[in-house]
């Protein structure tokens, strides 16, 4: 006579997350660029609607290494950073890579007293900075535009 022999199976119940990227909209989500910026996570996308931006939250902008896309929603003829003579449109310096991401702003009007008048790239920090329109922007240590410090950003600048 066969006797079954009890056995045991064992499941394994995988669970998996599924991250998709969000959207956060300047200004319906979030007031100003860097309150988008502080919201996003690594791969999500601060959309900036149409308009003039200026003062706190507006300029000197800092991505704090986070691997994200900051893009007007129309391109830099529609979204512009107005520095005000005083700060610059962004600062990458904590080891940002090319999945840091400026596309479409005219940042005008960034001044100074350090690098950069408009964006300033430091030490290991290669953010990609795509159709962008920089004007107007001066800094007392040089690179009035864009300043680029040991580090190797992707620059495509549109002309005025």
């Amino acid at each position: 006579m066969n006797k079954a022999k009890p056995f045991l199976i064992f499941f394994l119940l995988s669970t998996s997350t599924i991250v998709s990227a969000a959207i956060i909209h300047v200004p319906a989500d979030q007031p100003t660029i860097q309150a988008g910026i502080d919201a996003a996570v690594n791969g999500d996308t601060v959309l900036v609607a149409d308009g003039t931006y200026t003062g706190m939250g507006n300029k000197d902008l800092d991505f704090w290494g986070k691997a994200i896309t900051v893009k007007s929603e129309n391109g830099p003829d529609n979204c512009v950073i107005d520095c005000e003579n005083n700060g610059r449109g962004f600062a990458f310096h904590m080891d940002e890579d090319e999945n840091s991401i400026v596309d479409g702003f005219t940042i005008i009007n960034g001044h100074t007293l350090g690098s950069g008048g408009g964006i300033l790239c430091l030490v290991s920090s290669s953010p990609t900075i795509i159709n962008n329109i920089i004007s107007g922007c001066w800094a007392y240590d040089g690179g009035g535009g864009i300043c680029s410090l040991s580090s190797s950003p992707i620059i495509d600048v549109l002309p005025i």
